[in-house]
C-alpha cells in the first residue's frame, strides 16, 4: 500500500510538472507544436504571447548571395470560449538580403474552432486564416514562397489522445490539412501558385519537458512543373520546456527536406531557395491564471489537489508513526539496565 501511494504521488508530481509546456503554442499562435496546430482551443480568458527568433547560416553548395537570414516573429493568442481562439502573427524583422537592416515580414490572421465531432481520445477542429501583404519583399530567400498579395487558406484539425488508452505512455498525435489561396483576386482552386499545406507532430511529456517532432510541407496544387518532392517541406525536432518567471521556452532544428528544382525557367516555377537547416528559439508566456480557467477545468484541479493532499496526509500519518514506533523502542531500550540495577540479589 505504501509503495502504491509513493508511486502515485510521483506519477502525480510527473504530471503536475509536464503540464505548463502543454499549453505551448505555435510559432502562428494558438495552441500546437511549432508549426502543426491542435484541435484543442487555448480555453476561454486564456492569453499568450510569444516570440520566435529563426536563423539560418548558408552551407558553402549555395550561391554566396544568401548568406545569412534571421526572422524574428511576435504572436498573440486568446481564447474568446471555450471552443474559439483568435491569432495574430507580425513579423518585425526578416532578413531579405538586400538591406542591412530586414524589414518586416508578412502578417498572419487566425481563428480556429473547435469542432463537437469528437470520440474517445480524438478531437477535431478547423482553422481559418489570412495573409497580409505587409513585407516589403515577398519571396525572401530560404523562406516558404509568398505571393506578396493578400492570401487565405483553411485548414482541418485532428488531435489524437493517447493519454488515456496508454497511461504509461502519454502520446499526442496531431494532424493537419488544408488549402491555401496566395491570391483571393484571381479564380479559386485552379492558379499555379495555390498549396495545399499539411503537417503531423507527435508529442511526448517527460517531466516537465515536452519533446516533440513534426513534418510540415507546402505544396504546389496546380503547378506541374514541380515535382513533389522540390516543394517546401522540412522534419522540426523540439523540446519545451518551462523556464524562468513562468516562460515556456523551446528550442527546435528544422531539416529543410526539398530538392533543386530540375527544370530551369522562369520564375513562374515559383521554387525557392528554401534553407537546408533552420535553429529556432522561442518564448512563450501566458498572462492569465488558474483562476480564470473554465469551471469544470477548475473544478478538476481542485479535486486533483484534494486528492494529492489526502495521500500527502496519508505518508505523513505513517511517517508519524514509524517515528513514534522508533522512539517507544529506544525509550524501552534505555529503561532495561536501569531495572537490572533495582533487583536485590537472591538470597541465599
Amino acid at each position: 500500500m505504501k509503495r502504491f501511494n509513493f508511486l502515485a504521488l510521483a506519477l502525480a508530481s510527473i504530471v503536475w510538472l509536464a503540464e505548463p509546456a502543454a499549453a505551448q503554442t505555435t510559432i502562428y499562435g494558438g495552441r500546437g507544436l511549432m508549426r502543426v496546430f491542435s484541435a484543442e482551443p487555448l480555453g476561454r480568458s486564456q492569453f499568450f504571447v510569444n516570440t520566435y527568433f529563426q536563423t539560418f547560416l548558408d552551407p558553402s553548395k549555395r550561391s554566396n548571395r544568401l548568406g545569412k537570414d534571421h526572422t524574428l516573429t511576435l504572436a498573440f493568442s486568446v481564447g474568446l470560449t471555450h471552443s474559439l481562439e483568435l491569432t495574430l502573427l507580425a513579423t518585425p524583422y526578416q532578413d531579405d538580403q538586400k538591406h542591412v537592416w530586414g524589414p518586416p515580414g508578412d502578417t498572419h490572421i487566425g481563428v480556429k474552432l473547435a469542432l463537437p465531432l469528437h470520440a474517445g481520445g480524438i478531437s477535431t477542429g478547423v482553422r481559418g486564416f489570412m495573409v497580409l501583404p505587409t513585407a516589403k519583399n515577398a519571396n525572401v530567400p530560404s523562406e516558404p514562397y509568398s505571393s506578396g498579395k493578400l492570401g487565405a487558406g483553411l485548414q482541418a484539425l485532428v488531435t489524437v489522445d493517447m493519454t488515456q488508452s496508454f497511461p504509461l505512455v502519454p502520446l499526442k498525435l496531431y494532424l493537419n490539412f488544408g488549402y491555401m489561396d496566395h491570391m483571393l483576386n484571381d479564380s479559386f482552386f485552379t492558379a499555379e501558385q495555390d498549396q495545399y499545406i499539411f503537417g503531423a507532430g507527435i508529442k511526448f511529456p517527460i517531466r516537465s519537458f515536452v519533446l516533440h517532432t513534426e513534418y510540415t510541407g507546402e505544396v504546389f496544387a496546380n503547378n506541374r512543373n514541380l515535382a513533389f518532392a522540390e516543394n517546401s517541406s522540412r522534419i522540426t525536432q523540439g523540446v519545451k520546456f518551462l523556464g524562468p518567471w513562468d516562460m515556456i521556452i523551446d528550442l527546435s532544428a528544422d531539416l529543410g527536406l526539398d530538392k533543386p528544382v530540375q527544370v530551369v525557367g522562369e520564375p513562374q516555377y515559383y521554387q525557392k531557395d528554401y534553407a537546408d537547416w533552420k535553429v529556432i528559439l522561442g518564448i512563450n508566456y501566458q498572462f492569465t491564471s488558474r483562476s480564470s480557467q473554465e469551471p469544470a477545468l477548475s473544478s478538476g484541479n481542485k479535486r486533483q489537489d484534494e486528492r494529492a493532499r489526502r495521500e500527502l496526509d496519508e505518508i505523513r500519518g505513517e511517517r508519524e508513526g514509524a517515528q513514534q514506533s522508533l522512539q517507544d523502542m529506544e525509550k524501552a531500550l534505555e529503561e532495561k539496565p536501569e531495572d537490572s540495577e533495582k533487583k536485590e540479589p537472591p538470597q541465599e
